[in-house]
């Protein structure tokens, strides 16, 4: 990113393949977003441009196009976010720098030899599909690693890792745990997409599907054990059913919830993870991988929906308990995930790499007038 001129960064929404760009006013409250997420990433790319010390950048933000960009350069940055098969872009040696929402590399989050069962071998399965699927931009992005180093060619983009954040966010009063209404609450779909009769998925099912079945009815069962608890299950049609088909209602009811279930989707981190910190919600969810926003958070991390009734149990009985994690919560919306920090760990990324290059660039300057 060397030899930046200083004219004003330039943001644009890449949605779909061989169609222009579209210039983004980062400021505009009603931006001409394609894909979810567009209020978080706004505010994150304001955070950064307060802190980012230099300009002349072109950001391209796009849901999940990892094989081509508009145009190429060491000022291109890409904001990827909603990759969901871990992949690596196929365009990492001809930009600057790639952020990317659930990152380049998935997890297992079980055990299938220890603990054998359906939906565990259905997880294994959906890994191993994943891993083939990242492969061809894997072998690429180390191929030209390799090439710039031999041959000094150009240099290979980093990539980091960022938060999903919100989908459908208010910004409203925190409400003390002990005073809002809903003991648990889950709203979202269980079967997503309708399956054709020739497809497998179908019949056998996926690990989203079987997982979020296991925790429906265990809340159910709940439900029937303890009818003095306020639950609330609304099961969708899809994703943004669950957080769109009412926009005032959502953030409203999270903010009034105690617990915050969170299955897995198609990969384990969710933008309901991210809304349920926000507002303070005790979040109950499954594996988590290692990211540097990730490590240390106060969500419970349950290995078998099965044994949601036991840790609802324990939860709702202990008041000084859910008090500390309504608090935790919070603490690291506030400290890992909020647009601020993220902005920061952007705008820190960037002032790094490009102070990096000009250093290279000075000593390679100074070696060839020698």
């Amino acid at each position: 990113m060397s030899n930046v001129q200083s004219y004003p960064n330039q943001y644009y929404i890449y949605t779909r393949q061989n169609q222009q760009p579209i210039p983004w006013n980062i400021y505009d409250a009603h931006p001409p977003f394609e894909i979810g997420l567009a209020a978080y990433v706004s505010k994150v790319l304001q955070a950064m441009e307060k802190h980012l010390d230099v300009s002349g950048l072109v950001f391209y933000i796009t849901w999940d196009k990892i094989d081509e960009m508009p145009s190429y350069g060491q000022n291109v940055v890409v904001i990827i976010l909603g990759d969901e098969w871990y992949r690596i872009p196929k365009y990492a040696h001809k930009v600057g720098a790639i952020f990317k929402c659930i990152g380049t590399h998935p997890i297992l989050g079980c055990n299938p030899l220890l603990k054998p069962s359906y939906l565990n071998i259905l997880t294994l399965i959906q890994f191993l599909r994943l891993l083939i699927f990242r492969l061809p931009g894997l072998v690429s992005y180390h191929f030209h690693k390799l090439k710039s180093l031999l041959f000094g060619t150009d240099k290979v983009a980093a990539i980091y890792e960022i938060p999903l954040g919100y989908n459908n966010s208010k910004d409203l009063p925190i409400k003390v745990i002990h005073e809002r209404f809903y003991d648990a609450y889950f709203s979202g779909s269980v079967v997503h997409i309708p399956y054709s009769l020739w497809s497998l998925k179908r019949w056998l099912g996926t690990p989203k599907t079987l997982a979020r079945q296991l925790m429906v009815a265990s809340l159910n069962n709940f439900q029937k054990k303890h009818p003095n608890f306020n639950v609330e299950l609304a099961i969708t049609s899809g994703y943004y059913a669950s957080t769109s088909k009412d926009a005032s209602s959502y953030p409203e009811t999270m903010m009034n919830t105690k617990i915050c279930l969170v299955p897995r989707g198609t990969s384990f981190e969710t933008t309901r993870l991210f809304e349920g910190m926000k507002y303070g919600c005790i979040v109950v969810t499954e594996a988590l991988p290692s990211r540097w926003y990730l490590d240390g958070s106060p969500a419970i991390q349950i290995k078998d929906w099965r044994d949601l009734e036991a840790v609802l149990e324990k939860l709702l009985e202990n008041k000084q308990l859910m008090e500390k994690m309504h608090q935790d919560s919070l603490d690291w919306w506030n400290t890992r995930c909020s647009e601020v920090v993220v902005g920061d760990y952007i705008a820190s990324s960037l002032n790094i790499l490009l102070q990096g290059q000009e250093k290279a660039a000075i000593s390679e300057s100074k070696f060839n007038y020698s």
